[in-house]
């Protein structure tokens, strides 16, 4: 909720945004968040959260036309306040689609294209999380991810779809290459 707030903030080019809830816990010391009076009059203090306008952000998307145009079929909770905010955007996405698709239901486009310094197709880039309706979280991977212990960074990336992916090219490459030299 805190998170969300000052990426608004940003995206709205305000200084902070008033929010709810964080009265009687510590995080508004941890962080030195600040209260402000209520300047209608009611007398209530609330906290506000400062503008969070992060350099680069990068979402992975369901679709992406050639003029960067991008489309998520899923909840947009985090993906439409980051892009807002952020100074430059960089979108993943699942494939390349033509403008027509998108300009046919316009109202699905998330993130416009002016707002997009570049884009790349990625099949499987949001992998370990999900990208609805294509595929789910990959909880396994998440939980062996999570794993404090030596070498679980190297065999979690070992595993995602790009190297795998990439590795069976290879070998189909190589087959290939054999059976034309016999």
């Amino acid at each position: 909720m805190t998170l969300v707030a000052g990426l608004r903030a940003a995206s709205c080019g305000v200084p902070f945004q008033p929010v709810a809830g964080v009265h009687g816990s510590d995080l508004a010391t941890i962080n030195g968040w600040q209260k402000v009076k209520d300047p209608y009059g009611s007398g209530i203090e609330v906290y506000v959260i400062p503008a969070i306008r992060p350099d680069v952000v990068v979402i992975h998307a369901n679709e992406v036309d050639e003029a960067g145009n991008a489309r998520v079929y899923g909840s947009p909770f985090w993906d439409h306040p980051l892009t807002r905010a952020a100074k430059r955007v960089l979108v993943t996405a699942e494939r390349l689609v033509p403008t027509d698709t998108l300009r046919a239901q316009p109202e699905l486009t998330l993130v416009p294209g002016f707002m997009v310094e570049a884009a790349a197709i990625v099949p499987g880039g949001a992998w370990p999380g999900s990208m609805h309706p294509l595929y789910g979280i990959d909880y396994p991977a998440v939980e062996a991810y999570m794993k404090d212990e030596p070498g679980s960074l190297e065999a979690h990336l070992a595993a995602a779809p790009e190297i795998s992916k990439a590795r069976v090219t290879a070998d189909e490459s190589r087959q290939g290459q054999k059976n034309s030299d016999s």
